[in-house]
């Protein structure tokens, strides 16, 4: 049994270190390529007061996650907003790729930039189950 509990806590520190990685790396390329991450949310879909909103809103939601998920007492929290987050943005992803708004806009900066639509897609998801996993074992 306490090879069990310690196995559990050890799944649970690596999904909450690497949802910790990934909303650290978004937030801070974001902020470091700033123009870049401007240029690239006033070419996406939706209006520019929602580009602004976004470029201003989501780098410090970004970081703020990171710390929540390697923080032991807002872990929980943490999760929550992965959850939120990661939905939200894989939606929109579904969504492009519909075709519903007549154009699929380029992707995300950083590393991910290589990733196209569909691979943004799946690697969304698999971070998505990885924040459900940690937050119903949490």
């Amino acid at each position: 049994m306490e090879a069990r509990v310690h196995h559990t806590e050890w799944r649970y520190e690596i999904i909450c270190l690497a949802l910790g990685l990934l909303f650290a790396y978004t937030g801070i390329s974001k902020v470091y390529d700033w123009h870049g991450t401007k240029m690239g949310l006033n070419n996406q879909v939706f209006p520019d007061w929602m580009a602004t909103a976004l470029l201003y809103g989501l780098p410090p939601v970004e970081l703020i996650t990171a710390v929540m998920l390697i923080s032991n007492p807002f872990r929980k929290t943490g999760l929550s907003v992965s959850i939120i987050l990661l939905s939200a943005f894989s939606i929109y992803i579904g969504i492009v790729m519909t075709g519903i708004f007549g154009r699929i806009p380029c992707s995300c900066g950083g590393v991910i930039n290589s990733l196209g639509w569909g691979e943004h897609l799946v690697f969304n998801l698999a971070f998505l189950g990885m924040a459900v996993i940690g937050y119903l074992k949490g």
